[in-house]
C-alpha cells in the first residue's frame, strides 16, 4: 500500500490547481477559494486564489481537532454547506469566523486507493447558500483535481512495481543459484523422513517395540514358514488386569513410563525365536513357536507372567501388576494372521471376564463372546426400556429373627433374553460405561423404598446397597448420595453401601478418600465377601468399616466342615474385638441359621430368611407382617 502521505505533487500540476482556484473565485465571486491538504496532525493551505479578501495564505498550517469546516469533510467523507456559522449552533464558534469567513461549502478531495488528500471548498464573508451552478462548478473541478491524483498515484505505484520487478529479478538470480544445493538437501531430508514415517509404521512410539501391524506381517511369515513341519505357533494376546487403576492412581505418565518398563521387560524375557508387539491400549502382542504340543508355550508364557508380576519402580513408586492372556494356535485355529490376532483378542477377553490367567481360544470362548456382544447390545437400552428393577432380601437379626433392613439387588428381564443374571451383566455394565447410569438408578430406587418402609414402621429400616469399582471412581458420587438423601429424607445410618476387595484394589486412593467422605456423612459402610480376598485383614486396618459380611463360602458347609466353622468363628470374634456389626450371607437352613445363634452373630441375610423380591412382595411379606406384630 502507498504511503500518500508521502506523495509531492509536481510543480507544473501545482500550477494547474492554482489556476482552478482562482477561476473557482472568480465564478462563484466570493474572497477565497482553497485546495486543503490534510497531514497527520494539521491540515495545509496546498494552493489559495489570489482573490480580493482571501485571509489564507499558501503552506499556512491549521490544527487538527480543532473544529474546522475542511476536517468535518474529510472524517465524513461528504459535503459541507454552512451558509451562516453565526447563526449556526454547531458552527459559531468556528475559528474561521475570526478570519471574517462566516460561510462554507467544501468536498473531499481523495486518493484512487480512498485515501484522504484533503478538501477542495470555497468560504465567503458573508452568508452564502452556494447556488447549484456554484455547487457544480465545485465539484466538476474536484473531478479534474481527483484525476490529476489518480495520475500521480499511478505513477508512484509504477515506479514501486518496477523497484519491485528489480528485486525479484535479482533474488531469483540468487535462488537459483542456490537452487541445486537445495535441491540436494530436499532429497536427503525426504529420505531421511521416508526412513521415520516407515519406522513409525512398523513401531510403537511410546515402548518401541513393533506395533500390531509389524507383528501381522511376521506372523504371515512364521505361518508360512512352519506350513510344512509339525511345529506349532502360539499368538499370545497378553493384559495387566489393573492397569486403569494406575493411571487413575499415579497419572498417564507414570502409566506411560509403566508401558515403556514393561515393554522392555518382556523383549528381555524372550529369546531371538520370539516376536513381541505393542498391540491396542495396554495390551502386548507375543508369538511363541511350539512343538506338536502347546505345553512348551504354556510353560514359556508361566515363566514370561511370573517375570513380569514383579514390582516396577517408576518414577521412586512401587508398582506391581497380574496379567490375563488370551490364547490361539496356528494353524489348529486358523493360518490367516488377522483371524489368529482377533481370536486370541477374543479369549483374552473372556478371560478377563472371567477373571481366569489365561484362555485359549475354542469355539465355546467365540459363543461365549458372542453372547457377550448380545448382552452388550441389549444392556445400553435396559434401563430405557424399563427393563431393570431393584429387588429385596432381607437382612434380618439373627436372635430374634426381626427384619432390621433389606439389601438391594438389581434384577435384568429382558423380552429377548429372559432373567439375566448379575453377574453375566454388570460386568458389562461397567465396561460399557452404563454402571453409574444404573448405579443411580439402584441408589434413588433403594433409598426412596427404604423411606417409605421406615415411615411405615415407624423405625430404622437399613438398606444395603453394593458400590462397584467404577462409581467409586466418579468423584460425583458422594454428593449424588448426599443429595438422595436429602431428598428422600432419609437418616444417613439407614444406608450402608457394600465394597468389595476389588473396589479396594482397583483404585485404593481414590476408595480411601471416598469411604472418608462416606464416613463423613454418616453413612454406613460394609466389607462385602470377608476372607476370600488377598488383603481382608489389611483392608480392617487401613479403612474403618461398620460391618463385616462373611462370606457365604464359610456358611454353606459350615454343619460338615470344622474348618468353615473355625474361620466363622474367628471372623466373628474379629469384629467383636474391633466393635464391627457381623453379617453372616449365604444362611439357607436351620443349621446355619442355629450355628449363627450360638456365636452370636448379629445379622444373616440368605434364602432360609427369604428370597430376594419385588417391593410389593417384599413390603407384603415383611413390612405388613412386621406392622401387625407390632
Amino acid at each position: 500500500m502507498i504511503d500518500t502521505r508521502q506523495l509531492a505533487v509536481p510543480e507544473q500540476m501545482l500550477q494547474h490547481w492554482q489556476k482552478t482556484v482562482d477561476l473557482i473565485a472568480e465564478i462563484a465571486e466570493i474572497p477565497a477559494s482553497l485546495v486543503m491538504r490534510v497531514h497527520e496532525q494539521q491540515i495545509e493551505v496546498f494552493a489559495t486564489s489570489h482573490s480580493d479578501g482571501n485571509p489564507y495564505p499558501v503552506n499556512e498550517m491549521a490544527n487538527l481537532n480543532t473544529g474546522l469546516y475542511c476536517e468535518t469533510v474529510i472524517q465524513t467523507r461528504q459535503e459541507l454547506l454552512i451558509p451562516n456559522a453565526l447563526t449556526d449552533e454547531d458552527w459559531n464558534q468556528n475559528p474561521d469566523i475570526e478570519l471574517g469567513m462566516i460561510s462554507y461549502y467544501g468536498l473531499p478531495l481523495n486518493w484512487p486507493d480512498g485515501q484522504p488528500f484533503g478538501t477542495l471548498c470555497m468560504l465567503d464573508g458573508k452568508e452564502n447558500h452556494y447556488n447549484r451552478r456554484s455547487k457544480e462548478l465545485l465539484a466538476r473541478f474536484r473531478e479534474t483535481l481527483e484525476a490529476d491524483l489518480k495520475i500521480l498515484y499511478q505513477q508512484h505505484q509504477l515506479i514501486i512495481n518496477n523497484q519491485q520487478l528489480e528485486q525479484r529479478v535479482q533474488q531469483r538470480t540468487i535462488e537459483l543459484q542456490k537452487l541445486n544445493n537445495r535441491l540436494a538437501s530436499e532429497i536427503d531430508r525426504r529420505n531421511a523422513a521416508e526412513s521415520v514415517l516407515e519406522h513409525n509404521r512398523r513401531f510403537d512410539p511410546l515402548t518401541g517395540l513393533p506395533n500390531r501391524a509389524s507383528l501381522t506381517e511376521t506372523l504371515g511369515n512364521m505361518i508360512q514358514h512352519y506350513a510344512n513341519s509339525q511345529q506349532q505357533l502360539a499368538v499370545i494376546c497378553l493384559g495387566p488386569r489393573n492397569f486403569k487403576s494406575v493411571n487413575h492412581s499415579y497419572g498417564h505418565t507414570i502409566g506411560d513410563e509403566l508401558l515403556k518398563a514393561l515393554g522392555q521387560r518382556l523383549r528381555s524375557g524372550l529369546t531371538i525365536e520370539h516376536s513381541v508387539a505393542r498391540g491396542n491400549g495396554d495390551e502386548f502382542l507375543i508369538l511363541l513357536p511350539c512343538a506338536a504340543s502347546t505345553d512348551a508355550a504354556m510353560q514359556s508364557l508361566q515363566q514370561l507372567t511370573q517375570r513380569l508380576s514383579q514390582a516396577f519402580e517408576i518414577d521412586h513408586h512401587q508398582i506391581s501388576l497380574s496379567f490375563n492372556a488370551g490364547i490361539a494356535v496356528a494353524p489348529s485355529d486358523s493360518t490367516e494372521p488377522l483371524a489368529l490376532l482377533q481370536k486370541a483378542s477374543a479369549a483374552l477377553a473372556v478371560a478377563k471376564e472371567q477373571d481366569q490367567p489365561f484362555c485359549f481360544f475354542s469355539q465355546q470362548t467365540q459363543a461365549e463372546l458372542d453372547k457377550r456382544y448380545q448382552l452388550e447390545s441389549y444392556v445400553v437400552d435396559a434401563l430405557r426400556n424399563e427393563e431393570l428393577s431393584v429387588h429385596y432380601q432381607p437382612v434380618v437379626s439373627v436372635q430374634n429373627q426381626q427384619v432390621i433392613g433389606a439389601e438391594a439387588l438389581l434384577r435384568w428381564n429382558n423380552a429377548q433374553l429372559g432373567e439375566v443374571d448379575p453377574e453375566q451383566f454388570i460386568g458389562i455394565a461397567e465396561k460399557t460405561g452404563q454402571i453409574n447410569e444404573i448405579g443411580n438408578f439402584v441408589l434413588r430406587s433403594a433409598i426412596q423404598q427404604a423411606k417409605q418402609w421406615q415411615d411405615r414402621l415407624g423405625r430404622p429400616f437399613r438398606i444395603a446397597i453394593n458400590i462397584s469399582p467404577i462409581q467409586i471412581s466418579d468423584p460425583r458420587l458422594v454428593q449424588q448420595i448426599d443429595q438422595l438423601l436429602r431428598c428422600y429424607d432419609l437418616d444417613p445410618r439407614s444406608l450402608e453401601l457394600e465394597v468389595t476387595e476389588g473396589v479396594l484394589l482397583q483404585d485404593s486412593y481414590q476408595a480411601e478418600i471416598v469411604l472418608r467422605q462416606l464416613r463423613d456423612l454418616h453413612v454406613r459402610v460394609s466389607l462385602d465377601d470377608f476372607g476370600t480376598g488377598y488383603s481382608s485383614l489389611s483392608y480392617l486396618q487401613k479403612y474403618a468399616f461398620d460391618t463385616l459380611k462373611i462370606d457365604r463360602s464359610f456358611i454353606t458347609d459350615s454343619h460338615s466342615n470344622a474348618q468353615d466353622r473355625e474361620l466363622a468363628r474367628a471372623i466373628i470374634a474379629l469384629a467383636r474385638k474391633l466393635n464391627l456389626k457381623v453379617i453372616a450371607e449365604g444362611v439357607e437352613t436351620e443349621q446355619h441359621h442355629r450355628f449363627m445363634q450360638q456365636e452370636n452373630c448379629d445379622y444373616g441375610q440368605g434364602y432360609w430368611y427369604g428370597v430376594p423380591v419385588p417391593a410389593d412382595t417384599f413390603d407384603a411379606d415383611y413390612i405388613g407382617l412386621s406392622r401387625t406384630a407390632h
